[in-house]
């Protein structure tokens, strides 16, 4: 089935997919911190926030994906394992079919955009012409995403090759980050920038379809009256949990507030997803090896294996969510530092959004067991629930609290979902006790509010006004938080903890 071998164990692949993941991670990071820097300050804060509302609202048309990225790879693991290359094959080609039929529809729903954006966001930055085509240019690179790129992303993390996509991420944006910095200086336009922007996206879809093309074998299939993908309809609902955490936001900020509010959430909103994706990046491929293992009955394997990621996110979350809680509001003091046509500072928002990342990060391995289990089905009254508190309670809030209303729908949702998924492991997939997740949550808990308390003392001491400060003060509170979780996990959960700390090589076996 795959012609080539980097690696013949999956706890080889798993750390190929960590390293490069993290790697990917610190590209986007600076490249995130760069590009929205250099278009709010040539373009202004309403402008800025017009592309990034734009971007959100293309996403939208992601809500028709039915969450099949999930159940395809579900349905991959065992044929992967086995494999079996014509059912991989086949799967891929269904998989093909169904993302181009979004690819048509979503040229409609550009076009909707396109001719009606400038009345949805209110805005006076840009007049409709210019609306019209920043919708038509951004969504370029989403369209070749699905017509060609999306099928072959899936089939790369179900073999736990993830890094193949991020080596091609990072490129990209290395890439982009050089043509936007070129650009603003040049004094491009708007338009001209996010143009070329997308057309190098576009490069990314067409490297994936090249790189499987040559190291995998897939075998022609040219009419397919398969049906792997039945369960794709049941995934929709953990989908549309998923796409409104990232987006419901933005959408109800531009609807319900307005587009210097949308540039304020994404600011904040770049550094906190960051530090999500960074979090995730250490439990690259956790679905794919969870999912390898179900299919093999390899149980108690599986139990040990599950506790150890789940302390794993914890501690990395616990420490880098917990300095970012710290650090955010003097960071973009300083990043919006000559920024005067609307006030960045909102500590409160700030607070409350980390908290809602740092919740959905901490509860990634239960998801990703419910994923790999292929539970798609039994658990969407959860995804459901949690798509329609989110909603409801930003929708409700926002008028009266603004930013800070968008966010505590978000935290809530969440925090509903992940106790869901605690008793439904329990109950349907493998016995678990309730009471470990409490412990385990307790815990986290704790140490975030110690780390939070004593982070707190030291911002107020010293005034942060450079970078330089803030990276001594950051460097600071980031030695307090590793020391205070590694104590804590050290003290609760031993035996993981060890294992963890061997794992990486801090110790010897």
């Amino acid at each position: 089935m795959v012609k080539h071998r980097i690696s013949d164990t999956r706890s080889g692949r798993a750390k190929m997919n960590i390293v490069f993941s993290l790697l990917g991670q610190f590209v986007t990071l600076i490249c995130g911190i760069v590009v929205p820097r250099l278009l709010i300050g040539a373009f202004g804060s309403e402008t800025y926030g017009a592309t990034t509302s734009i971007a959100q609202f293309l996403a939208y048309i992601t809500l028709l994906e039915g969450g099949i990225g999930g159940v395809a790879r579900a349905a991959l693991y065992k044929p992967l394992a086995q494999n079996d290359s014509r059912t991989v094959s086949e799967i891929l080609a269904e998989i093909k079919k169904f993302f181009r039929i979004i690819a048509y529809i979503f040229l409609a729903y550009v076009l909707i955009l396109a001719v009606s954006f400038k009345q949805i966001s209110g805005t006076e930055a840009i007049d409709w012409v210019e609306a019209f085509l920043l919708v038509i240019v951004i969504s370029i690179s989403t369209f070749a995403e699905y017509f060609i790129g999306i099928s072959y992303t899936v089939l790369l993390q179900a073999a736990q090759r993830s890094y193949i996509t991020t080596i091609v991420n990072m490129g990209a944006k290395i890439v982009n980050t050089a043509f936007i910095v070129f650009l603003v200086f040049a004094k491009s336009d708007i338009i001209v920038v996010k143009l070329i922007s997308s057309c190098i996206y576009v490069a990314k879809p067409c490297l994936l379809w090249l790189y499987v093309k040559k190291n995998f074998t897939i075998e022609p299939i040219k009419t397919s009256k398969t049906n792997y993908l039945k369960d794709k309809w049941a995934g929709f609902a953990q989908h549309i949990a998923f796409f409104l955490h990232s987006n419901t936001d933005i959408a109800v900020l531009t609807v319900l507030g307005n587009l210097k509010m949308v540039a304020i959430y994404s600011v904040y909103y770049m550094i906190v997803s960051q530090i999500q994706n960074v979090c995730a990046s250490f439990v690259t491929g956790m679905e794919a090896m969870f999912g390898d293992m179900l299919a093999k009955d390899e149980n108690t394997t599986l139990h040990r294996t599950f506790c150890y990621y789940e302390t794993l996110i914890s501690v990395i979350s616990t420490i880098l969510f917990s300095v970012t809680i710290v650090m955010i509001v003097p960071f973009v003091r300083i990043y919006t530092m000559g920024i005067n046509d609307t006030n960045y500072i909102e500590p409160t928002f700030a607070i409350v959004l980390t908290l809602a990342s740092y919740i959905y990060c901490i509860r990634t391995p239960y998801h990703g067991m419910v994923i790999a289990a292929g539970h798609f089905k039994q658990t969407q009254v959860a995804a459901y629930g949690e798509a329609i508190i989110n909603i409801v309670l930003s929708l409700l809030l926002v008028k009266s609290f603004g930013l800070l209303g968008v966010a505590i729908g978000t935290l809530i949702a969440t925090i509903v979902r992940m106790i869901y998924y605690a008793i439904y492991l329990r109950k349907n997939i493998f016995k678990r006790k309730v009471v470990l997740f409490v412990k385990r949550e307790m815990v986290n808990i704790g140490l975030f509010a110690t780390i939070f308390l004593l982070g707190n003392v030291l911002t107020k001491v010293v005034d942060i006004n450079t970078y330089f400060m803030w990276v001594g003060e950051a460097a600071v509170t980031m030695l307090i938080a590793i020391g205070v979780t590694f104590a804590g996990n050290y003290l609760f959960f031993k035996s993981d903890f060890k294992e963890i700390i061997t794992k990486i090589g801090l110790v010897r076996h």
